[in-house]
């Protein structure tokens, strides 16, 4: 992307470069973090560093493609999104874990749940079963995962948790509920719909990977800093 030249109006060039920057920016500033958070901050920075960096070198790969093509699909997507998506249920889980005691078949259920959710998708975006259905399932999936979050053992410890805590926590699963619930209504649009993965769709897919990444990152590391300073 650096040694090419595309001008302003490549929308999806430039949301490409923005989303690489501040993913592999604000994932090593999460690791540079992990000098300075106490050590039961340390698993939740590190999950949330990594899911950053993986989403960035994602973004980078695809920025190339699109530059030498002018085409995307939504394939080089589930590649970013079966790694990060799991790493971030998986740092909720022990942000929460941080309030209170938390079983750890929780962690195995939710982090499953993520991975199902992100191959029900993907399966029906390529055609192995109905699009319809891997949109049903992945629902299905997110809102397990919701369920833990608002109602189960996590919910329960948070309750009982310093004011910063449950304040970060309560803004981390907003964003979860709302900003994840682009991923199915996108894919509903682009695969059963039929719409196609257009320049809108790419643009939107990579906003919502930006704010769901960098902001609930953003908000552990503030958190953990609290502590601390």
């Amino acid at each position: 992307m650096f040694g090419s030249a595309f001008p302003s109006s490549d929308i999806v060039s430039t949301s490409y470069g923005v989303a690489m920057l501040a993913t592999l920016t604000t994932g090593l500033l999460a690791l540079v973090g992990l000098s300075w958070v106490s050590d039961r901050w340390r698993a939740t920075v590190a999950l949330s560093g990594v899911a950053l960096l993986a989403s960035g070198f994602h973004y980078f790969e695809a920025s190339q493609t699109w530059i030498a093509t002018q085409q995307m699909t939504a394939a080089p997507r589930y590649i970013g999104w079966f790694v990060v998506q799991p790493l971030q249920v998986a740092a909720v889980y022990f942000f929460a874990r941080i309030a209170g005691q938390i079983p750890v078949g929780i962690f195995w259920r939710t982090t499953a749940a993520a991975i199902l959710m992100v191959l029900s998708r993907y399966l029906g975006d390529a055609r192995i079963f109905d699009p319809t259905l891997g949109v049903l399932l992945s629902m299905a999936f997110w809102l397990y995962i919701l369920g833990e979050m608002y109602f189960g053992w996590m919910s329960d410890a948070l309750r009982k948790s310093s004011r910063p805590i449950r304040l970060g926590y309560f803004w981390i699963r907003l964003i979860m509920t709302i900003g994840w619930a682009i991923y199915p209504i996108l894919h509903f649009v682009d695969v059963v719909i039929g719409a196609g993965h257009s320049r809108g769709v790419i643009v939107l897919y990579t906003l919502a990977d930006f704010v769901n990444l960098v902001t609930v990152s953003m908000i552990v590391l503030a958190v953990a800093g609290k502590e601390r300073f």
